[in-house]
């Protein structure tokens, strides 16, 4: 089981705040609460939000994007994550902290509850779902990789139907990471994506997720 990715989850955590400030525009001096006075100055939760903006803004609301083009493509396609399948892989999390104790303090410094780290796990489960729907990993390819590499695997070298399993493994998360960006382009047009702030829009930079 692969590691999970915890720069995904840090970006989450900062996606539930920016989507909270989100709401404050500049010019609504008396609906912006002020968080923090500093002496005789006053920091304000507009402050807070344009100060995230510049720095964050246009990864999170690509992050954003992303998230909600793989939740309506996997409606589109009945793509679901059983709670089989979630407890699972919360299972295997646990296995590589440690202990139920170090899993509880990795969620607490992150500022996630499991509930929130289970919906952020569903939309990347989702993903990985999705992405092996439309870029199977084949029989040939999997033979092809063990010709190729079988040397390097030991000596002698291990039978095939004993790593295939591990090829499969290694194969899937290629696919997944060579196919990402231009698989979440496509239905990025398939479901009509406008940008209403143009300086979020940056064709150079697929959305991601």
């Amino acid at each position: 089981m692969k590691k999970f990715d915890v720069s995904i989850l840090s970006v989450a955590v900062l996606l539930t705040g920016l989507a909270v400030l989100g709401v404050y525009q500049a010019g609504e001096a008396e609906k912006d609460p002020v968080l923090v006075k500093a002496g005789d100055t006053s920091i304000t939760q507009y402050q807070l939000y344009d100060e995230m903006k510049t720095m964050y803004g246009k990864q999170m609301i690509h992050e954003l994007v992303a998230q909600s083009l793989i939740s309506q493509e996997a409606k589109a396609q009945n793509v679901t994550v059983t709670k089989e399948e979630m407890d699972k892989e919360i299972a295997s999390m646990k296995e590589q902290v440690g202990s139920e104790e170090a899993f509880k303090n990795y969620l607490q410094s992150m500022g996630m509850t499991e509930q929130k780290l289970r919906e952020k796990l569903t939309v990347l489960m989702t993903r990985d779902k999705l992405l092996d729907k439309a870029f199977p990993v084949t029989d040939e390819q999997i033979k092809k990789y063990y010709d190729e590499n079988k040397q390097q695997m030991g000596s002698p070298a291990p039978e095939f139907e004993k790593v295939r399993d591990q090829i499969k493994s290694v194969l899937t998360d290629k696919n997944r990471s060579e196919n990402y960006n231009n698989w979440l382009n496509e239905i990025q047009q398939t479901h009509k994506v406008e940008w209403y702030d143009p300086s979020f829009d940056d064709p150079a930079q697929p959305v991601t997720g």
